[in-house]
């Protein structure tokens, strides 16, 4: 029997309840397939990773599925994920879906954001700014890539740039000290994080710049994750 984990970054104290929406819309699809499914979260101690996989087993579920419902592959997808599930299932088949970053429902929901933020600042520049890794190379090559088909989408340079790792975005902000920029926070939540940045440009940068909202409350994720499981073969079209 094939099972499903969709796997959520959490937080010691709370989850993004519009992330977990986003999954929940999903249920009907699955159940009409017959795929057992439930939520792990990486962080807290609120349905874990391990929590899910153990009820998955105890149902009877031999084959899994795991759909990191996160942006970009680093640490948690290439590390945490396959390690926590081995030692939890031991040999049972494991596959580990790819992130949700380069889906194409998260495309067109950037596309669709940043459209609408030039319309109201017409003579600005775009920055898409992503959390960013120090020890994996591939989300920021993704994120330039995406950065650099917007840019042509919607007729206006969209810069691609990350919190962490290459590409920092206080630097691009520090080497154009008197330019505002429309900003388009990456992120599937608008949590501390996010909070975070935008204070760092409110303090850092001389100009105010528009900051649009994340990625947390669009039907893009619900969109983005049936992607994932249609190309996966998991349910159909």
């Amino acid at each position: 029997m094939k099972g499903i984990v969709f796997v959520l970054h959490g937080r010691r104290d709370r989850i993004a309840k519009a992330n977990l929406e986003a999954v929940e819309k999903l249920a009907p699809l699955l159940d009409q397939a017959g795929i057992l499914h439930r939520v792990g979260l990486l962080e807290g101690t609120y349905q874990t990773l391990e929590t899910a996989l153990h009820e998955l087993l105890s149902a009877g579920v031999s084959e899994f599925t795991l759909v990191p419902v996160l942006l970009f592959a680093a640490t948690h997808v290439k590390e945490d994920l396959p390690q926590r599930a081995r030692q939890t299932l031991g040999a049972a088949p494991v596959q580990i879906l790819e992130p949700l970053g380069t889906t194409v429902a998260i495309y067109q929901a950037l596309k669709d954001s940043l459209a609408a933020g030039f319309t109201e600042s017409p003579t600005r520049r775009g920055l898409l700014i992503a959390h960013g890794t120090p020890h994996y190379s591939e989300p920021n090559r993704q994120l330039q890539t995406i950065a650099e088909n917007l840019s042509a989408d919607v007729g206006r340079e969209v810069i691609g740039v990350n919190y962490l790792g290459a590409a920092n975005y206080l630097e691009l902000l520090a080497e154009f000290p008197a330019e505002a920029f429309v900003i388009q926070p990456f992120f599937l939540t608008e949590g501390q994080l996010v909070a975070k940045i935008t204070e760092q440009i409110r303090t850092v940068h001389a100009n105010i710049d528009q900051v649009l909202p994340t990625l947390e409350s669009s039907p893009a994720v619900t969109r983005a994750l049936k992607e994932r499981l249609v190309s996966a073969g998991c349910i159909p079209s």
